[in-house]
């Protein structure tokens, strides 16, 4: 990754970096030197976003340069030429060299991109959602939908205030979050999310579970969650007259709530039971996965998140061998799925290649 002869200053910048973040940790959860606690989140998390780029550029560079060797090798079995001509310590060292300034400014650029794509105020993305026509008296119902919101080191009040403002501005029927609000404890955090009690819609605003209230504390932020006005569906639905219809609103706890409290094992049976058979069905649930559960169930919508769109590289990659659904909307049997890529984000702030969203979805 670097130029041979300093790797005491990568050495140097990686320990400083972890004493950073150490430091940061620290303050936090011993609730001494806020900005200071604050700055050293930005500058550690950013950097530690920064290496992973470089770590995943420079492995990409050895692996390009070994295959090139190889190939080399195999090419010139029958010629037999000078091994001096083959592997030219000189032509090497350049080689390397230069492409460890070139991954290293690469990489710092990149970071500063990703970065500055992250500051941005998340983007209000407009998605019809198709019904079938037995369901023609949902025409017209707006559902908003916001995830993934991860306010916590790096996202604070200030970000939370803007999506806030910006969900005002939409007049959505009803409003729904599909898990991970913050990453740390609501008392520390009450000022941060404070704006969340100024959102309202006629149909009301429901929350789901998602992994990182547990590993949080699920009990405190399912409190926090309905002191902010939040109703909470714990494998439990609501069900709405609209147009002279019905339509049934169900939420399921994260796929792994089992871990930690064993009433709370995720169930989209239990959510949907007892609920009007011939109603349109939504579902809300943190992760993609929770549509497997679903069978039988005859769930037209689900709401989900917690993929973050893979936020940035190499992570989408791994995203992907894990969730079958990652971004967008989706078909599943006859359950139509959408996956909200995260209206803040975790760890790095950094996104590349994906958007930070707000979606409002019209039943059409």
């Amino acid at each position: 990754m670097f130029v041979p002869g300093k790797r005491w200053v990568a050495w140097t910048g990686l320990l400083l970096l972890l004493g950073i973040l150490m430091t940061h940790i620290y303050f936090r959860v011993t609730f001494i030197f806020p900005t200071a606690s604050t700055i050293l989140a930005w500058i550690g998390y950013t950097g530690l976003g920064c290496v992973s780029l470089l770590f995943c550029l420079s492995l990409l560079r050895d692996i390009g340069i070994i295959i090139s060797l190889v190939i080399i090798k195999i090419a010139h079995t029958v010629k037999k030429p000078n091994p001096n001509q083959l592997f030219n310590a000189q032509r090497r060292g350049f080689l390397f060299k230069t492409s460890s300034l070139g991954i290293t400014a690469l990489g710092a650029a990149v970071s500063g991109y990703g970065l500055h794509h992250t500051l941005r105020t998340p983007e209000i993305v407009s998605i019809p959602i198709r019904v079938k026509d037995k369901y023609a008296h949902m025409k017209g119902l707006k559902i908003l939908q916001f995830s993934d919101l991860h306010v916590g080191p790096t996202i604070r009040k200030p970000f939370v205030k803007r999506v806030c403002d910006m969900i005002k501005t939409q007049h959505p029927d009803l409003i729904v979050f599909t898990g991970d609000l913050a990453d740390g404890l609501p008392s520390d955090l009450e000022y941060d999310i404070s704006p969340l009690k100024e959102i309202s819609a006629p149909m009301g605003k429901y929350f789901v579970t998602g992994n990182h209230e547990y590993y949080s504390g699920a009990t405190a932020w399912i409190k926090k969650a309905q002191d902010l006005g939040f109703k909470v569906l714990l494998n439990t639905h609501r069900t709405f007259q609209y147009n002279g219809g019905i339509f049934t609103l169900a939420g399921v706890t994260d796929i792994h709530a089992k871990n930690f409290f064993k009433d709370q094992a995720s169930s989209a049976a239990k959510a949907f039971e007892k609920s009007p058979k011939k109603s349109f069905r939504i579902l809300l649930a943190h992760q993609p996965k929770s549509v497997f559960q679903t069978a039988g169930l005859d769930v037209d919508l689900q709401l989900s998140g917690h993929t973050h769109g893979g936020q940035y590289f190499p992570f989408n990659l791994m995203v992907r061998l894990e969730h079958p659904f990652v971004n967008g909307l989706y078909q599943f049997q006859d359950t139509q799925v959408y996956v909200n890529p995260g209206t803040g984000y975790w760890g790095p702030p950094i996104r590349l290649g994906t958007t930070g969203e707000i979606t409002l979805f019209t039943l059409v």
